[in-house]
């Protein structure tokens, strides 16, 4: 996680001349400091939810998607679609740098791809679930790994939305199924879009045009 405060340590450096400071200590204006201190209260939050949201999930492993626990159920709500949002460090995130690379899925309540974790491809089980994507060139490829070489690939094209920042565009382009030494082309069907509620250099919170719910977590 890159320094929270680097923002706020540049504009000082660039805009307050040290010659009008004593080297023994250095006094802030009062509303910098407050920024300052602005900045360093948010980016704590952040940090905290974060560590909540992560902690929630470990009650609802993967192939759930679920909380058995109302109150914790109600809390990761909270957390995902409301308090972090509020917080999100990235503006337009659809259209940000951030958004390219390889993401984990460590958690969602997308019904399919839970039923992949849980059911495994014809007798190999799930390893784990991915997603690469290249925003600069329009590329998202999902991807789930099962034991032995197992693979299921759905490719698709990737687009921001003109009108909104926080949301992208996808339609599938061509998918297939590996089992063992067998290969095995399928249809590609469908289109959609994604809401990027929170992004930043850890994870990513999203929801789609059903209203599934996912967590992403940067690989690289």
């Amino acid at each position: 996680m890159k320094t929270q405060n680097s923002a706020a340590w540049l504009i000082l450096y660039i805009f307050l001349p040290l010659s009008k400071y004593s080297t023994e200590g250095l006094v802030l204006p009062s509303s910098f400091s407050s920024f300052v201190a602005e900045v360093g209260g948010k980016g704590r939050q952040r940090e905290a939810l974060k560590a909540e949201l992560l902690g929630l999930i470990k009650s609802s492993p993967p192939g759930v998607g679920r909380f058995e626990d109302e109150v914790k159920a109600l809390r990761f709500e909270e957390i995902f679609t409301s308090e972090l949002p509020a917080l999100n460090p990235t503006p337009d995130p659809a259209r940000s740098s951030l958004f390219s690379g390889e993401w984990e899925c460590i958690w969602t309540n997308e019904n399919e791809l839970n039923f992949a974790v849980r059911s495994g491809l014809f007798g190999l089980p799930w390893r784990r679930t991915y997603q690469n994507i290249d925003i600069e060139g329009c590329r998202l490829d999902n991807i789930i790994e099962f034991e032995e070489g197992g693979l299921l690939t759905v490719g698709s094209t990737i687009s921001p939305d003109e009108s909104d920042g926080k949301r992208f565009n996808f339609r599938f382009s061509e998918a297939s199924l590996k089992w063992r030494s067998l290969q095995v082309p399928l249809p590609p069907v469908g289109q959609g879009w994604g809401d990027l509620l929170y992004l930043d250099d850890d994870i990513r919170l999203q929801r789609d045009i059903r209203g599934d719910l996912l967590i992403g977590m940067k690989v690289k």
